[in-house]
């Protein structure tokens, strides 16, 4: 009788590394697929998306598919780790939350994002798996330049590519929770609004006591759920208030781009709605917004004439912030690679520079308020506010950060803005 002799146990060690190496190729291409599948359907979704846009994402992941045998171990390590948490992360807060809490069919690519993240981060580890290359030189010098040529790469990797890739995702991936009615203790209603394209917009409209009425519109990557301190304000001095989530944002249908690029049309539909329900008054509409929201209400304030006024606390646009924040050259290397990430993810156009629109409110009045802990705030609305002309008032907060100027100040902020709103809408 034959003895079977077990495998040595480096042997069998070297058999399961080489079956965990030989997952790294499947499981980075099914994580690219999913992950370039969601960003397709955000750039196609668009207005305005491009075919050059479409072509760069599709050569992006192709170009890594294909490099994945030409670059160390470690490389690949950091890259599917990165990306692949990164893409993870906002797929749970904008998709998988939503998908649990409210399931919509268009959050499809989102889920399928996140398991794509998770496919690049176990595609990295795999990796480790995988043969040792070795080197070329072995040499002492020869090695020390690699490792320096190596940390070069990843600098300039990460500021043209990763952080690029990192804005595009977060400015277009906004949580998306559903928003308890009991954050609002004052007495509200629920409203669903209805826009040109067959979504939905979420508000709580609070009803006015004076005859006039505020749409109130939220920051980057928030929700109405954030400016319930602002809601209560204005309600305890009698206005009426259409607190608005923005598309893709809290409870409102649609994608989000937290530059503001898509809420035009969100402004639109609200204002249609306001002075068509019963009780408010065409002529005594104003609009209050907080960082994104000041910059897309001056945005529309400046073609639409039934905002009747406008308070802007911490407004500034990228463009408009960036010779007053001073950034270094390749900072702007790197913003300008984001701003065509965010162009191309998001099939938007950027939102335009608000400096030659403050001419056309004129002669009604806004209120511009900016932080003076906010780097940029202060001397960005003051161009506004010489843009803009007389009809225009600029507070400055100097010990408020952005949009802390209710908080820091909370009695002269109210006496500020309520004072404001009553002079402009009578």
């Amino acid at each position: 009788m034959t003895a079977t002799v077990a495998p040595a146990p480096s042997l069998r060690r070297r058999g399961v590394r080489g079956r965990v190496a030989g997952l790294e190729r499947p499981l980075l291409a099914g994580g690219l697929a999913l992950v370039a599948l969601h960003l397709l359907d955000l750039s196609l979704s668009g207005a305005d998306t491009t075919v050059l846009s479409v072509l760069v994402i599709v050569a992006l992941a192709a170009a890594w598919y294909t490099a994945r045998g030409h670059v160390t171990r470690a490389t690949r390590l950091a890259l599917g780790v990165t990306i692949g948490l990164l893409t993870l992360g906002f797929g749970v807060a904008s998709h998988g939350l939503h998908a649990v809490a409210d399931p919509d069919w268009r959050d499809l690519t989102g889920v399928g994002m996140i398991l794509g993240g998770m496919l690049l981060v176990a595609a990295g580890v795999a990796a480790l798996a995988a043969p040792r290359r070795p080197p070329r030189r072995t040499g002492l010098g020869w090695r020390a330049a690699h490792g320096v040529g190596w940390l070069a790469g990843a600098f300039v990797f990460s500021q043209l590519a990763f952080v690029p890739l990192m804005a595009a995702i977060q400015i277009s991936h906004a949580p998306r929770w559903p928003i308890p009615e009991s954050k609002l203790s004052i007495a509200h209603e629920e409203v669903r609004i209805p826009m040109e394209d067959g979504r939905e917009l979420s508000a709580w409209y609070v009803a006015s006591k004076n005859g006039a009425n505020v749409l109130l519109s939220h920051g980057s990557g928030g929700s109405r759920g954030r400016v319930v301190r602002h809601i209560e304000m204005l309600a305890r001095n009698g206005y009426g208030v259409l607190a608005l989530d923005d598309p893709g944002n809290g409870e409102s249908e649609g994608h989000s781009n937290g530059l503001g690029n898509n809420v035009q049309p969100a402004i639109d539909t609200a204002l249609d709605y306001l002075v068509e329900r019963p009780g408010v008054d065409p002529a005594r509409i104003a609009g209050v917004g907080t960082s994104l929201g000041g910059e897309v209400l001056l945005e529309a304030a400046a073609r639409d004439p039934r905002l009747r006024a406008v308070v802007s606390d911490g407004a500034m646009r990228p463009q408009d912030g960036i010779d007053h924040t001073d950034p270094k050259p390749q900072d702007r290397v790197a913003g300008w690679f984001a701003m065509q990430a965010i162009r191309g993810v998001s099939g938007m156009r950027l939102a335009p520079s608000l400096t030659p629109l403050m001419d056309d409110i004129a002669p009604r009045p806004a209120l511009l308020i900016a932080g003076g802990r906010a780097q940029g705030e202060v001397p960005t609305n003051r161009e506004y506010r010489a843009a803009g002309g007389p009809s225009v008032e600029l507070w400055e907060i100097p010990d408020a950060g952005h949009t802390g100027g209710l908080k820091t100040h909370p009695k002269e902020y109210e006496a500020r803005v309520i004072s404001f709103l009553d002079r402009a809408l009578g």
